[in-house]
C-alpha cells in the first residue's frame, strides 16, 4: 500500500479486505448448505428423523443472519460494508479516476492511431468508472453511494428486523415469534454480494462478478464415506 495515499484511502483499502473476506465466509456457507440440502432431498432414506438436519438449518440461518448483521452495522466502532459507504460518501471526492485506475498502464497508440491492450484497458476501466461511479464526471460521485446505501438498507430491513426482534433478542409477544422466509434471507446476501463486489472493483483493480469461493477439492466427498464405522 502506498504510503502517499491519503490516510482515508488507507483505511478503506484496509476496510475493504476485511468486508471482502466476511462476504466470502458468507457466500462459501450458504454454498455448503446448499449442497447439504440437495444431498439430503436426493436421499430419502436419510431424511427421517429430522433433528438434525433441523440443528443444521438452525445453525446455518443464525450464522448468515449474523454475518448479515456485522456486514451492516452501523454502530461508529464497528468495520462494515454500510459503515465503509457511508465513510465514503462523506469524502467522495478522495476516489478519483487516477486513484481508480492507479494499477493500470496507459498503454501506448500506434502511427495508425490504434490501441495497444493496456490502453484499451485503460479506456475500458476509465470509461466504467465514469458511467458507474461518476455520472460522466472524473471524481466519485456522492449520490451514486447514497443510493447504494438507501437500497442496501431495504434490501436487508425484513432481515434486520427479524435479528433486532427475534435472534438477537427475544421480545415479548407476537414480536419476539416472528419468523422469516428463505427468499428474504437470500435476497439480502444477493444485494450484500452484488453491493460489496461494486465497492472492492472501485477500490481495488477490479475483474470480480462473484465471491462464491472456487473449491480445490469436492465438498460433497465427505458424503460418500460412512460416518459411524
Amino acid at each position: 500500500m502506498s504510503k502517499n495515499l491519503d490516510h482515508k484511502l488507507q483505511k478503506w483499502l484496509r476496510w475493504i479486505e476485511e468486508i471482502q473476506d466476511d462476504t466470502t465466509a458468507l457466500l462459501n456457507k450458504t454454498d455448503l448448505y446448499d449442497r447439504y440440502v440437495a444431498v439430503v432431498k436426493a436421499n430419502p432414506g436419510i431424511q427421517d428423523p429430522v433433528d438434525f438436519h433441523t440443528w443444521i438449518m438452525r445453525n446455518y440461518f443464525e450464522s448468515a443472519l449474523m454475518a448479515i448483521r456485522r456486514l451492516t452495522d452501523t454502530h461508529s466502532d464497528t468495520i462494515s460494508l454500510m459503515n465503509l459507504l457511508r465513510d465514503i460518501k462523506a469524502s467522495p471526492e478522495l476516489i478519483t479516476k487516477e486513484f481508480r485506475l492507479r494499477d493500470y498502464k496507459k498503454g501506448t497508440v500506434d502511427e495508425n492511431g490504434l490501441p495497444d491492450a493496456d490502453a484499451w484497458t485503460y479506456a475500458l476501466g476509465s470509461e466504467s468508472f465514469k458511467r458507474d461511479f461518476c455520472n460522466g464526471g472524473e471524481k466519485l460521485d456522492a449520490k451514486v453511494v447514497e443510493l447504494d446505501m438507501k437500497e442496501l438498507g431495504a434490501q436487508i430491513q425484513i432481515v434486520e428486523t427479524f435479528i433486532d426482534n427475534t435472534l438477537a433478542h427475544k421480545n415479548k409477544g407476537s414480536k419476539g415469534k416472528q419468523s422469516i422466509k428463505t427468499s428474504e434471507v437470500r435476497k439480502a446476501i444477493g444485494y450484500i454480494e452484488k453491493i460489496a463486489i461494486k465497492y472492492i472493483n472501485l477500490l481495488g483493480s477490479g475483474g470480480y462478478s462473484n465471491l462464491t469461493p472456487v473449491y480445490q477439492f469436492d465438498p460433497e466427498d465427505v458424503f460418500r464415506k460412512p460416518w459411524i464405522v
